[in-house]
């Protein structure tokens, strides 16, 4: 994939879109320079960089050249976001420069549905599941598309969701009157190459390097207490607006529901999770943009580049799931020059060592993925909806909507046993020779819109405002009569099995949303963080405390279970007393490393199915694949090969000086 240096944008190649787009700006940026000439050279482009760094900028105004160029027809250009909160975003972002081009814009979600004169307009944006709606339910308002922007990437990169979206763009391209240029805007990832051979042809990679100097402050204690504290803190010290990151939607609810009112910052304590309501989260982040001082506490919903105005610092109460998602969050405020400045809270000393080794990585650009491999049960959802918007599937028909390679990936006879097992699971009927329809509750799921998603989402019931009818926001459950939700509490006036009627109140519990579980840790990351220790590359350190045997192995979530795994058939399942991604404690003396083969890695996943298959996020779709097929992807999608090939040659390195104060903490990382 080539790539260019030292391209600068000749403002003549913009004459419709320069004004209105950069006019105040005294420059363009660096991806704004090197990616504009070649999205109008018409190449298949891929931008990574750092939030608020003008990716935005570098997609749309060259892209509203070409709607220009080549007429302002209905859907020239589609713009695919991860979610509806950054449609909505980007609506209120690019409408005003929009309007100034006259070209028409608009949303299609399932929220929203703009139609300009019947059709929809020439810039378009839409989620992944609204494209899967329009290809399926009216193909012929999409084959007049030009341009393909792919925002935010990363996000549903090496997700379900991703995965569609291959399919979808396969699709999008088949029935197009030409193939349409495809553009991605993506944070900075570990492997660009391999991102843009998934979703671009032949792509010339725009890649600007991201933070790399980040002053981090430490904060000590997690209870709400001591997070008031910490606020006041840095209040005192000047910051006015600033985005508190946490691990989970109920730990935002605790700090949003018992802060208010108890630091500086006052009444100005917002709560920002994907459970709150479109319009809940809308509010949130338009007070948030306007008031002078404020504080949100919000989950990864914040990461994206939503725009809440200026945000002087980030403050992390965990650490986060991945190297990734930790640049993303330092990406969303507190630059001062080329330093990014932040503050992160622990409770012991190993979470500090985490957040350090972290912040390491993170300088040096090494995110520490998982690897990628693509899940079949993307084609169980895409077989599902063929059947519906045609009446039946047929083995052609669905071979002829996945790309060659994914074809390739899936192995011959793939899609046979793909669409017996949807018959054998009742996903599908057979309805003669090679003809499948769906079967009434699939044909139901398709007339509600709700078969083009493939996002594993757990049964919630909504929160109401008994006077208002407004949808607050989605919970698990309610076990008291009071719950805040958003950080507002709430009284329970009125509870039916797919709903709670509520009034505003006082003094109330925090609403119980379900965990998602723990982030996966991957052996990269893994390994990172023991070797930060001192344990030395291809060792297992190997430390006595308290008369355990204690081995820092760090081999991520998925070999972490591996290597129990192993020690348990070699030692008998009651030798481990505990164990986290990058430790395991031991009952004894010093233990010898099991032998690893790559003949104990299939049964060990057959075994384990049901939990590595949530680990890799298998799909919701999962049960419609058979299981050779599902093993596959999961040895795929896991790391043991990794794995499997460190412990053949792994051996014990000694405590020596290993801290053994952080090496007890570790294990409950």
């Amino acid at each position: 994939m080539p790539s260019r240096t030292g391209v600068t944008v000749d403002r003549r190649s913009l004459p419709f879109t320069f004004g209105p787009w950069f006019s105040r700006f005294s420059r363009l940026t660096e991806v704004q320079q090197r990616a504009i000439p070649a999205i109008l050279e018409g190449r298949d482009v891929l931008m990574c960089s750092a939030t608020a760094s003008g990716k935005t900028e570098a997609y749309a105004a060259p892209a509203v050249e070409m709607v220009r160029r080549f007429g302002a027809a209905s859907a020239r250009v589609l713009v695919i976001a991860p979610t509806r909160a950054l449609v909505n975003d980007l609506r209120r972002r690019l409408d005003g420069p929009m309007g100034l081009v006259d070209v028409s814009f608009g949303r299609y979600t399932g929220e929203h549905k703009e139609w300009v004169g019947g059709k929809l307009p020439s810039v378009v944006i839409a989620t992944p599941e609204a494209v899967d709606s329009l290809l399926a339910r009216r193909p012929a308002a999409l084959r007049g598309v030009r341009v393909v922007v792919l925002d935010e990437i990363h996000v549903l990169d090496d997700t379900p969701r991703g995965d569609q979206l291959r399919v979808l763009l396969h699709r999008l391209e088949a029935g197009a009157d030409s193939r349409p240029q495809r553009v991605a805007a993506s944070a900075t990832v570990d492997r660009p190459e391999e991102l843009g051979r998934r979703y671009l042809a032949n792509a010339e990679l725009i890649v600007v390097p991201g933070i790399r100097k980040i002053f981090g402050k430490v904060f000590e204690g997690r209870s709400p207490s001591h997070v008031a504290v910490h606020l006041n803190e840095l209040a005192r010290h000047g910051i006015k607006k600033m985005l508190v990151f946490c691990r989970s939607r109920n730990q935002v609810e605790i700090f949003s529901a018992k802060l208010r009112n108890r630091t500086r910052f006052g009444e100005e304590i917002f709560a920002h999770h994907g459970s709150l309501a479109k319009a809940t989260r809308e509010r949130t982040e338009r007070l948030f943009h306007q008031a002078p001082a404020a504080v949100c506490f919000a989950t990864l919903t914040m990461e994206l580049g939503i725009d809440i105005g200026t945000v002087d610092y980030v403050l992390l109460t965990d650490p986060p799931a991945d190297v990734s998602s930790l640049m993303q969050r330092l990406g969303r405020g507190g630059r001062r020059g080329d330093t990014t400045r932040c503050g992160y809270v622990v409770e012991t000393e190993a979470e500090r060592h985490l957040f350090q080794t972290m912040f390491r990585l993170g300088k040096k650009g090494r995110l520490c993925a998982s690897p990628y491999g693509f899940r079949p049960s993307i084609v169980v959802q895409q077989a599902l909806v063929l059947a519906c918007e045609g009446s039946y599937v047929r083995l052609e028909d669905l071979k002829r909507v996945l790309p060659p390679e994914i074809l390739d990936e899936l192995g011959e006879g793939a899609c046979e046993a793909l669409l017996e097992r949807m018959v054998d699971k009742e996903l599908l009927e057979s309805a003669g020779s090679d003809r499948y329809v769906a079967s009434e509750a699939i044909e139901q799921r398709y007339g509600r819109g709700s078969l083009h998603s493939n996002i594993d989402d757990p049964a919630t019931v909504d929160v109401v405002d008994r006077i208002t009818g407004e949808i607050v926001g989605t919970i698990a459950a309610a076990d008291s009569r009071k719950i805040a939700v958003g950080g507002r509490d709430r009284r329970i006036v009125k509870t039916t099995d797919d709903r709670i009627l509520t009034d505003a109140a006082e003094g109330a519990n925090p609403a119980r949303f379900r965990p998602s579980g723990s982030p996966s840790v991957s052996f990269e990351l893994g390994r990172a963080v023991v070797e930060s220790l001192g344990v030395a590359t291809g060792s297992v350190g190997q430390v006595s405390i308290a008369g355990a045997t204690v081995l820092l192995h760090g081999l991520g979530t998925v070999g972490s279970l591996f290597f129990l795994d192993r020690l348990a058939k070699m030692m008998g399942a009651g030798a481990v007393i505990d164990s986290s991604p990058y430790a395991v404690s031991l009952a004894g003396g010093s233990p010898r490393l099991p032998v690893v083969t790559e003949a104990a890695v299939e049964p060990f996943i057959k075994d384990k199915l049901g939990r590595l298959a949530k680990l890799t996020q298998a799909g919701p779709w999962r049960r419609g694949v058979p299981e050779d097929l599902l093993l596959a992807s999961v040895r795929r999608g896991c790391g043991l090969d990794e794995v499997v090939g460190f412990l053949g040659g792994a051996r014990i390195q000694l405590g020596g000086d290993l801290d053994e104060g952080v090496v007890a903490g570790i294990l409950d990382l």
